[in-house]
């Protein structure tokens, strides 16, 4: 009676888990659009302001950006100052595929880092803060509403843990 006791209570006990698990994820997402975004911040004031050359400009973002959005620039602006006859753009995906897998980003998130990515020393000033602009107003859009459906959805996913663990834990009994 007391194992089954116990293994009752690991069952409820790691469903809640899980549920609390599928809780935190859901703002994950949101936290990588809004790093994202200060980098892309700092990037504008280093094209507009201080008018830093691109690969010296995303070093610098990469060793004040945090989670993977660091990173990622760091490689970009290392591999394009190597680069040789490939564009800014091609260095781009070559960095974005090597992050990809490590970020909580959804598809139509790496559409518009990709498309941004487009116009990396390719465009002037003006149309490199336009782009910019369109990909910070995007995140602005996106993280609110993530966090919104986080918020409605955190409770669902911690109730679900615990209810579902203590339906599994009765079926088994």
């Amino acid at each position: 009676m007391l194992m089954r006791l116990a293994g009752a209570a690991a069952v409820v006990c790691g469903a809640a888990a899980l549920g609390f698990y599928y809780a935190a994820q859901e703002a994950q997402r949101a936290l990588d659009l809004l790093e994202f975004k200060k980098a892309l911040m700092v990037l504008s004031s280093e094209i507009e302001y201080m008018r830093t050359p691109l690969p010296v400009a995303a070093v610098n973002i990469g060793k004040r950006a945090e989670r993977w959005v660091g990173p990622m620039f760091t490689r970009f602006g290392e591999l394009l100052a190597l680069s040789e006859g490939e564009t800014a753009y091609q260095v781009w995906m070559k960095v974005i595929t090597e992050v990809k897998d490590g970020t909580h980003l959804a598809q139509e998130d790496w559409k518009v880092v990709e498309g941004f990515g487009k116009t990396l020393g390719y465009l002037d000033r003006q149309m490199q803060q336009n782009a910019i602009r369109y990909a910070v107003d995007y995140i602005d859009e996106k993280a609110a509403g993530l966090q919104q459906q986080a918020d409605k959805n955190r409770k669902m996913y911690r109730s679900l843990g615990i209810i579902g663990g203590l339906l599994l834990a009765v079926v088994l009994w």
